[in-house]
Order: structure tokens, then C-alpha cells, then sequence
């Protein structure tokens, strides 16, 4: 089991096995949703998630596209958000509380990236990725 949580701890949360994967994407709604150049995260099966409390803080923006933000209403952490129509929950890393060796199983949107945003795994992709189904076989390899 592992635990994660917002900045101030409202909104915390578990999940079953601990991630091992994560993915970095470099698109403009990443980077907006970050503050910084790129958004790194890991999908989860939704069977091996579960909130510890403040679900009932979660505020949720979503782009008329269909693009979801989910954050905590005291500070504003993104946090974690079901995927729809999906089985998974995508799970911001930095939310993790533990500091467990992970590993970067590609870099997408490249092509969208900032000039000084250099940060790269060795599997890069300019566009998004394929599918959700394509990411989670990435993830779990």
C-alpha cells in the first residue's frame, strides 16, 4: 500500500501496489495544469485506488474538449482524477508520499514542448499518445 496527498493534506488517497512507471508529457494543458514544462504522472487500475478522505474537497474543471482537471478546493493541487470510460485513475507522482525508484517510460507531446524544456526519457514521441490502452502497456512493461 502506498498513500499520497495534496499539499495541505486535505484531500489524501491509496493505492494497492506502488507504481513503478510514470510518463512525462509536454502539452500546452500540461503544462498549464504544472506551472511547469511538463506533467508527470502514472495511470492506475481504479479497483487498486481508493480515497482516505476529502473526496467531498475535490473541485473538478473540465475543457469543453473533454480535458478534466481535478485540484483540491483549500490549496489547489492537481490531484487525482478518474479517466472517463476508462478503468484507471491518472495519478499525478509528485502526490506520492513515498520517494520510491521510478522509472520514465516515454516523453510525449515533444513537439509541443518550451525551448528550454530539455528534460527527456529515451523514449520520445512529438504527438500524444496513441491510446490510454497503449499507455498502460507502456507503464506496465
Amino acid at each position: 500500500m502506498m498513500e499520497g496527498s495534496c499539499l495541505c493534506g486535505l484531500v489524501a488517497f491509496a493505492v494497492k501496489r506502488r507504481p513503478t512507471t510514470f510518463y512525462r508529457c509536454h502539452c500546452s494543458l500540461c503544462r498549464k495544469q504544472s506551472g511547469v514544462g511538463f506533467n508527470l504522472a502514472t495511470l492506475m487500475d481504479a479497483e487498486a485506488f481508493s480515497w482516505l478522505q476529502g473526496e467531498e474537497a475535490i473541485v473538478s474543471w473540465t475543457k469543453s474538449t473533454g480535458y478534466r482537471n481535478d485540484f483540491c478546493s483549500r490549496c489547489g493541487s492537481t490531484v487525482p482524477n478518474p479517466l472517463r470510460g476508462q478503468p484507471y485513475v491518472w495519478i499525478p507522482v509528485g502526490l506520492l508520499d513515498v520517494d520510491d525508484e521510478m522509472t520514465c517510460v516515454g516523453d510525449f507531446c515533444i513537439n509541443d514542448a518550451r525551448r528550454w524544456d530539455r528534460v527527456r526519457s529515451d523514449n520520445n514521441s512529438g504527438d500524444a499518445v496513441d491510446s490510454v490502452a497503449s499507455l498502460v502497456k507502456r507503464l506496465n512493461q
